[in-house]
């Protein structure tokens, strides 16, 4: 596929989706959203794919937020639908059913942290920050902002929403925002080893892993377990689960395949 704000390759079975508007520090317009849509069901298509990647060709930033010169006209209509649109990408991160990690090395502020909130697995280097600055033009924090008190707690999201302060990658981990910080130097190997454990796992079963911690979050508690149980015993049906606990009786290493 041929995109103007993103670069798509294939690397065995990651995908790497690079975010690629670096002239404005990757800042998300309708088309960039709509093209990371595209590039994730054409990724969950392919049988080949077990893990996405995303990235930046930015030397600056992960994403900067939403593009100004995008909003800038519209009126409360049509901020309406550039807040729809940036929930259908969100969303379609959380529930393609296929680990997505973010790698961050840079700035990551506003909707391009709701966009990294929205990737199963976050890891930036030591010279990464994050922010909601929003708040000092008069923006509030909405959609995807919704998954920080799940996140970080109250407190924590309180404090990133109302003062539009950035925190630093240490800052970032301690308060569980960030699953690893690593050096600049080792930030490519930490991305790398990431991606190589999840890609040893049965993909059947981290899709639908994924799908039951959707439901965690986003159903009561009851329903959510009721879910979880139901939805294992399709997993429980494929040739991977029986490799897996075969391999671990016989005390061997499993051959996931994706069956």
């Amino acid at each position: 596929m041929d995109f103007k704000t993103i670069v798509c390759k294939h690397e065995g079975p990651l995908l790497r989706i690079t975010l690629n508007r670096p002239e404005v520090l990757n800042a998300f317009n309708d088309i960039l959203l709509r093209e990371v849509r595209e590039a994730l069901e054409a990724g969950y298509h392919d049988r080949n794919v077990h893990t996405f990647l995303v990235d930046s060709a930015s030397e600056k930033a992960f994403s900067a937020g939403i593009d100004v010169a995008y909003v800038k006209d519209m009126d409360g209509w049509g901020t309406r639908e550039v807040g729809r649109e940036l929930h259908k990408t969100f969303l379609a991160l959380r529930t393609v059913e296929k680990p997505v990690v973010c790698a961050i090395d840079g700035l990551c502020l506003g909707a391009g942290l709701e966009f990294a909130l929205s990737c199963d697995f976050m890891i930036a280097s030591e010279r990464s920050s994050f922010g909601l600055p929003n708040i000092h033009r008069g923006i509030p924090a909405i959609v995807e902002a919704a998954i920080l008190p799940i996140t970080i707690g109250i407190q924590a999201t309180r404090e990133l929403c109302y003062l539009g302060e950035f925190w630093d990658a240490k800052k970032a981990e301690r308060r569980g925002l960030i699953q690893q910080m690593t050096s600049v130097e080792g930030f490519d190997d930490a991305v790398n080893a990431l991606c190589a454990k999840l890609m040893k796992k049965p993909p059947q079963a981290l899709g639908t892993q994924k799908e039951i911690i959707h439901k965690w979050m986003t159903t009561d508690l009851e329903s959510a377990i009721d879910f979880s149980i139901n939805t294992v015993v399709l997993n429980w049906q494929t040739k991977d689960q029986k490799e897996g606990m075969g391999a671990f009786l016989e005390k061997r290493d499993a051959s996931f395949k994706g069956e």
